[in-house]
């Protein structure tokens, strides 16, 4: 991986991936759309005061190195610019995952120090037969970035979309007006995944809700296996499963100060949410985890010994192609 020089030219360092080499020696080689990405910007450092005036404002932005092209399409683009059909758009929404655990207590959270959520296999035990996951909780002090595979009943990744504004209040009205009108709400969302780690990927069902009542925001999921495929993601090794997006109905009261923001990460006028957990593949082997990850690894400085692989979830909204980065590590109790 390197910096290409982008002291004032225009840069096109073009390159085939590694799908584009193989229909190349197949000789049906056609290039039938492309992506644009802005990864490495950084938008802040735009200077509207720039003491040499309105030509400058923009000078460290145009200049900022640039990575040369690579050739898988998962290193290529994480965050690709998106084309809107609407041009009287005023807000583009974002997409949040909720560290709101504190007030919705089934809620996973990435890990503090570590920035990664857990997923625990607990039908595989140490030596003295104790669970992976009450030896992780135990060695992290936290059970809330644990996620336990398979379980329906417990923890789970809480993901919502929408406009993050102070500008605009989070009622209903605000809601049709900027988003359900605009065609920004999201009924569907393409988790993709690793399936050489991830079995399977269970959603909310469309039964579950989010909603403000006398006693504050109440978030009830229901979770179901989803196996519902989308088309193919391009990225090596990954599935798309789709899930549903569910209409966010958490609106302040119609007087008063909207509290709403004590339970969602969205400030302004909300969209849709998902929520998640999986299911790991039976058939990790030991050498799985010894090639793309670690194995009996003393992870946390204790006498519990770990096998774990890394691993990243990308979430999108079907109609809004917002992502979301989901760090994930897989892990279980070290097996001999």
């Amino acid at each position: 991986m390197a910096f290409l020089d982008n002291s004032g030219d225009i840069i096109l360092d073009a390159v085939l991936t590694d799908v584009g080499r193989k229909r190349m020696a197949r000789g049906n080689f056609k290039v039938v759309k492309f992506a644009l990405g802005d990864d490495e910007i950084d938008y802040g450092l735009y200077d509207k005061n720039h003491p040499s005036g309105s030509a400058y404002y923009d000078l460290e932005v145009l200049q900022t190195p640039i990575l040369e092209a690579f050739t898988q399409a998962n290193a290529s683009i994480n965050y690709g610019l998106v084309t809107y059909a609407r041009n009287d758009l005023l807000y583009l929404p974002t997409i949040n995952m909720s560290t709101k655990n504190s007030v919705l207590t089934n809620v996973a959270i990435k890990h503090a120090t570590n920035n990664v959520v857990y997923l625990a296999d607990d039908t595989k035990m140490d030596g003295s037969s104790v669970l992976t996951s009450d030896m992780l909780k135990a060695d992290l002090g936290d059970k809330n970035s644990v996620l336990i595979s398979g379980r329906s009943d417990d923890k789970y990744i809480f993901i919502e979309t929408g406009l993050q504004t102070t500008e605009l209040r989070s009622s209903s009205t605000n809601q049709n007006t900027y988003l359900l009108a605009m065609g920004l709400n999201d009924n569907k969302f393409v988790v993709q995944c690793d399936k050489r780690f991830i079995a399977s990927v269970m959603g909310a069902t469309p039964a579950s809700s989010f909603t403000m009542a006398s006693t504050g925001g109440t978030l009830t999921v229901t979770l179901q296996t989803k196996n519902e495929a989308a088309s193919a993601t391009g990225l090596r090794n990954y599935k798309d499963i789709l899930i549903s997006g569910i209409t966010n109905r958490l609106y302040p009261s119609t007087t008063g100060a909207d509290t709403t923001a004590t339970y969602s990460g969205i400030t302004g006028p909300r969209g849709a949410f998902c929520a998640m957990n999986f299911n790991i593949d039976g058939n990790i082997s030991q050498n799985d985890f010894s090639k793309y990850g670690r194995r009996a690894y003393a992870l946390f400085g204790s006498a519990n010994l770990y096998d774990y692989i890394d691993t990243i979830i990308y979430v999108r909204g079907i109609n809004t192609n917002i992502v979301l980065q989901v760090p994930i590590r897989v892990i279980q109790a070290a097996q001999s």
